[in-house]
């Protein structure tokens, strides 16, 4: 005896998102593959050389790019200096206050 589906009054009977491929899990063996066939999934397209590689035809030359690096490297290791600092300072006022 298969339920009925509930009718709401604001249902207009759009689709948000389509659950029909989704299948419950074993509750016994939950690692077999359900004997439901699942829906056909887009294949992805083969990645070109243009894809593959997106900063070459951005038109910054290589020493540009380096220096945009080292810049951001710099500016990594001046925050994550100020944090090791500042921790370091409150140890020692800690150690200094605990005396």
């Amino acid at each position: 005896m298969a339920r009925k589906p509930k009718k709401y009054e604001d249902d207009d009977g759009r689709v948000i998102a389509d659950m029909s491929g989704i299948s419950r899990p074993g509750l016994i063996l939950p690692g077999e593959p359900s004997s439901r066939p699942r829906p056909q999934q887009p294949q992805p397209q083969e990645e070109t050389e243009e894809n593959l590689r997106p900063w070459e035809d951005s038109g910054m030359s290589r020493e540009d790019r380096r220096a945009y690096i080292w810049a951001a490297l710099k500016s990594a290791l001046l925050i994550g200096a100020i944090y090791v600092v500042a921790f370091g300072l409150l140890i020692a006022l800690m150690i200094w206050l605990w005396k």
